[in-house]
C-alpha cells in the first residue's frame, strides 16, 4: 500500500517537472514587440529627412515568424503603408510598399532589442535598432542611413503602446 502510494507521489512530482518548464515560460508573458504600437511625434526626432506625425504599427507573431505592418505620415507628403514577414534570424526578408527599403533583416539581440538592416537593390541603405522598454509600454527605434534622394540621416522614433 505505502508502494502505490509513494509510486502515485513519485508519478505527481515526474509530471509537476514535466509542467512546470511550460508553465513558468507561459508566465513570462508574450513577446514584448508584439502588439500595437503609436507614434509619439513629440517624443521623437528626425535629421536629414522629414519628420513624421503620426503613425501606426502592429506587430504579430505565429509560430516564430512576425508579422509586421506599419502606416506611417510624413509632415510633408503622402501617407506610406509597409509590410513584411520575417523570422529574427538575420535572413534576408522582402518589405512591400516602403521607398526607402526594399528588404530587410531583423536579428534578435535580446528579449527587448532587435537589429534591423535595412537594403534596397541589395546595397545597405540603413540600419535600426528597435528597444522595447523593460515595462513593455514604449518601443524606440533609432535609425541611421540613406535616403532614397542620396542624403544621409538619423532617427530617433518613440512609440507607446496602443490600446487596441
Amino acid at each position: 500500500m505505502n508502494r502505490g502510494i509513494w509510486g502515485r507521489a513519485l508519478l505527481a512530482v515526474a509530471a509537476l517537472c514535466l509542467v512546470a518548464p511550460v508553465s513558468f515560460a507561459a508566465s513570462m508573458g508574450k513577446d514584448p514587440i508584439v502588439g500595437n504600437w503609436e507614434l509619439d511625434a513629440a517624443s521623437s526626432s528626425v535629421n536629414g529627412q522629414n519628420a513624421f506625425k503620426g503613425g501606426h504599427a502592429s506587430i504579430s507573431v505565429a509560430k516564430d515568424v512576425y508579422k509586421s505592418v506599419v502606416d506611417i505620415m510624413p509632415a510633408n507628403g503622402a501617407a506610406v503603408h509597409y509590410e513584411s514577414s520575417y523570422k529574427q534570424d538575420g535572413v534576408d526578408v522582402p518589405v512591400t510598399g516602403n521607398a526607402y527599403f526594399d528588404s530587410a533583416t531583423i536579428l534578435r539581440i535580446d528579449r527587448n532589442t532587435s537589429i534591423r538592416t535595412e537594403r534596397r537593390g541589395g546595397k545597405v541603405v540603413g540600419v535600426t535598432t528597435i528597444e522595447v522598454a523593460k515595462d513593455g509600454k514604449t518601443l524606440s527605434s533609432s535609425s541611421k542611413g540613406t535616403g532614397a534622394d542620396g542624403k544621409q540621416f538619423v532617427r530617433a522614433l518613440s512609440w507607446h503602446r496602443a490600446k487596441k
